[in-house]
């Protein structure tokens, strides 16, 4: 595995959690501002917001992965 990939995957994953850890973020502000105490509106942001975020974290890093990993013939071999 050559330093441009590990450094890619290194960066696709913080950024993945990062997207992640924003969507939960946002879900438990939502909880906190409406509903407080409420157990299963907690439960039902965290699955909802958990769900959004793992999506969004994945797309993020994919996208942050590719972008620096650059093409993959990059490495001077022929085609």
């Amino acid at each position: 595995m050559s330093s441009r990939r590990l450094g890619a995957v290194v960066l696709g994953v913080i950024a993945g959690a990062a997207g992640f850890g924003v969507l939960q973020l946002a879900g438990y502000l939502l909880y906190e501002r409406l509903w407080g105490d409420s157990l299963p509106a907690l439960a039902v942001i965290v699955l909802l917001f958990g769900a959004a975020g793992l999506y969004a974290g994945w797309i993020l890093g994919m996208l942050v992965f590719s972008a620096v990993r650059g093409p993959e013939d990059s490495d001077g071999a022929a085609a």
